[in-house]
């Protein structure tokens, strides 16, 4: 289940995100540059600021089919987390309902067909661009609060060591993303991205379907003894339920542990979101990086982030084996470091100026250290109120997604 789950977040995080890179290599930046009219009359004239681009950042850096202004780029970006905040708190709900194979299956095989539609809604218009991915945030909005139930089912301890596992497909599935797009785009070109990142949806689609259930009892493959011992350790939670619950809300929204995490959720993914937007337009249109570094450049530091988190979260729950901190201690310790050290790290970037190889190192440490989120708030939904993980992450995804759209 856990490894399955991994490789889902690879995929979901592939075609999510694969268009902030895509984007550079899909917009003229020179007729954008040159200030030519375009639908919207907001296009600035736009000037490479930092001179770093050399010999140590090669590859090709040709424009690309469409004219769209950085407003609409960013419309286009973020156009995603319209839809996605519609479906958060319905998907966390309803994979504590109905359970998260099936949610989860349907809602990967919709995004790989949206995506497959990107390259010719892009040819039609940004606007309807926008509508897919509008579309494609729909689908994907239960994918994060639905796992949630399905852990707290099958992982009695060493939660924050799988959800590491679980939820570092997410890292990985960014640092692949921008390494398989750079690599893609360099070779074939921006179309065949989405239509290769779409079959990997369906190909891992296929094989949750027939390998994954939602509980140990449902699943005909798994030993006696394993079950037994998922059973039992299960049952020592009373809070652990098979069955869905009324949810209580009252509690919920008078809950102070329910605002703490809500809180450093938003702190966490505004982080995580604008340098994921905002990075690649930002290395090829103040620093002149071509594609291919652009992608080396953003991958590198996602990949230190998952490795940092199969040290970290594994170690988080050592220290409540060993008892040598309570799940509070671990859970606060461990926020602290994954908030802490990126916003001192953004802090020195906002001030280092053209020095790219300072702002390069920061980023790095800003992602290792952000690893410590999923053995501390990320996992704490579970620890709160197991049967009602779905739709108190679901809650948690949908205030931040709407506070950033606002703003």
């Amino acid at each position: 289940m856990a490894f399955m789950a991994f490789l889902g977040y690879i995929n979901i995080f592939l075609v999510r995100n694969s268009i902030n890179l895509a984007i550079v290599a899909m917009v003229n930046y020179t007729a954008v540059n040159n200030n030519v009219q375009i639908i919207d009359n907001t296009t600035k004239p736009g000037l490479i600021q930092c001179e770093v681009y050399s010999e140590n950042f090669t590859g090709k850096n040709e424009d690309g089919p469409f004219v769209w202004s950085q407003p609409i780029q960013a419309l286009i970006s973020t156009s995603f987390l319209w839809g996605y905040i519609t479906t958060n708190i319905p998907g966390g709900r309803l994979a504590e309902v109905v359970g998260t194979k099936y949610l989860l299956t349907g809602s990967v095989l919709l995004t790989s067909v949206l995506t497959v539609l990107v390259p010719p809604a892009a040819y039609l218009g940004w606007q309807y661009l926008v509508f897919i991915r509008v579309l494609m945030g729909i689908a994907l909005g239960p994918s994060f609060p639905s796992m949630h139930p399905m852990i707290a089912k099958w992982i009695p301890n060493e939660r924050s060591t799988i959800s590491a596992l679980v939820y570092g497909g997410a890292e990985l599935g960014t640092v692949s993303g921008l390494l398989l797009t750079g690599l893609i785009i360099e070779n074939i070109g921006w179309e065949a991205v989405f239509y290769v990142e779409g079959c990997f949806g369906v190909i891992w689609a296929v094989f949750w379907l027939f390998l994954v259930h939602d509980n140990p009892e449902e699943h005909p493959r798994i030993s006696e003894k394993e079950k037994t011992y998922i059973k039992t350790e299960i049952a020592k939670d009373a809070h652990v339920s098979n069955k869905a619950l009324p949810i209580p809300w009252k509690s919920i929204l008078t809950s102070m542990p329910f605002y703490s995490i809500l809180i450093a959720n938003i702190g966490h993914n505004w982080g995580f979101l604008i340098l994921l937007v905002d990075l690649p337009v930002y290395l090829k249109t103040i620093f002149g990086f071509d594609i291919k570094s652009n992608a080396v450049i953003l991958a590198l530091p996602y990949f230190l982030s998952w490795i940092s988190t199969l040290i970290l979260c594994p170690f988080a729950d050592l220290c409540k084996k060993r008892k040598w901190l309570s799940t509070v201690a671990v859970r606060k310790i461990w926020t602290l470091i994954g908030h802490l050290g990126p916003a001192l790290c953004l802090f020195v970037m906002a001030g280092a100026g053209c020095n790219i190889q300072l702002i390069i190192a920061m980023l790095m440490l800003s992602q290792v250290v952000e690893a410590g989120n999923y053995g501390g708030w990320l996992i704490n939904h579970i620890d709160i109120a197991p049967s009602f993980s779905g739709i108190l992450v679901s809650h948690h995804f949908f205030s931040f997604k709407t506070a950033l759209i606002v703003s």
